[in-house]
């Protein structure tokens, strides 16, 4: 408090010293800064998921774009060889691309095989070879892009011998009677056939002259089995002879085509 003594009179003036002022000063410009600062973390923090979800759905994107390969046909052009007679299965293979594959394919396959579109599935049991390799072509799509790629098919003439399965126990190996029968078997078989059948014979010729001695009054019959038996042997012979001879012509044929 001091006197003003201004205009010839006299009273009482309240005031502040220079130091008040500049402190009051200060904290008005602090509080101010403070009340920008806060406003402006505020404004951040509202913005900051935003910007997080944008730029995770960015890199995302990128991840997926970076992931999805462009879709190629694996199969090798030369398929493996298929052999006439015997089932054949082979499946096409791609890599790359997105979602479910529809195959196609395009040429004239051999007789006994089919293609599945869904599964890129070639298979069946082929009727008869092919003189060349069968020129095809290939397409695969998953909906968005194709890929396209050519294919060599060759079906081999058989020629190994023909094989039956054992039907009476499937896990044995195929009979190769072919062969066994090339190499004489069947006859070797015929000759033991014919043996057999005449100690047989023999054997029931001895059984009826020991029964008709026994019983009396049976002279008769006895004189008559002998004749019988003999040509019980004579159509053994006959009949192993023919078989020999058909076998033999069998093989001939079939050496001579």
């Amino acid at each position: 408090m001091r006197r003003n003594r201004r205009g010839g009179g006299s009273g009482l003036e309240f005031g502040g010293s220079g130091e008040d002022s500049f402190v009051a000063v200060v904290v008005t410009k602090l509080t101010g800064a403070l009340l920008f600062i806060l406003l402006l973390t505020m404004v951040i923090m509202a913005l900051l998921p935003k910007a997080v979800d944008v730029a995770g759905q960015s890199s995302a994107q990128q991840t997926n774009d970076a992931e999805r390969r462009p879709l190629k046909i694996t199969t090798p052009e030369a398929l493996p060889e298929a052999i006439a007679g015997r089932p054949y299965a082979v499946a096409m293979a791609a890599e790359g691309g997105d979602g479910p594959l529809r195959w196609s394919l395009e040429g004239e396959l051999p007789k006994g095989l089919s293609f599945d579109a869904e599964s890129g599935l070639l298979s069946g049991t082929p009727a008869e070879g092919t003189p060349k390799p069968l020129n095809l072509a290939v397409r695969v799509g998953d909906g968005e892009e194709v890929a396209a790629g050519s294919l060599r098919l060759l079906v081999y003439q058989s020629d190994a011998p023909l094989s039956t399965p054992a039907w009476w126990k499937p896990g044995v190996p195929p009979i190769p009677w072919r062969a066994w029968l090339d190499q004489g078997v069947g006859f070797l078989i015929l000759w033991l056939v014919h043996l057999v059948g005449m100690s047989t014979l023999a054997s029931l010729e001895r059984q009826t002259g020991s029964m008709a001695l026994a019983v009396e009054g049976d002279a008769d019959a006895a004189a008559l089995a002998p004749r019988r038996f003999a040509l019980y042997r004579a159509l053994v012979r006959l009949g192993t002879l023919s078989a020999m001879i058909a076998l033999a012509g069998w093989l001939w044929m079939t050496h001579a085509s």
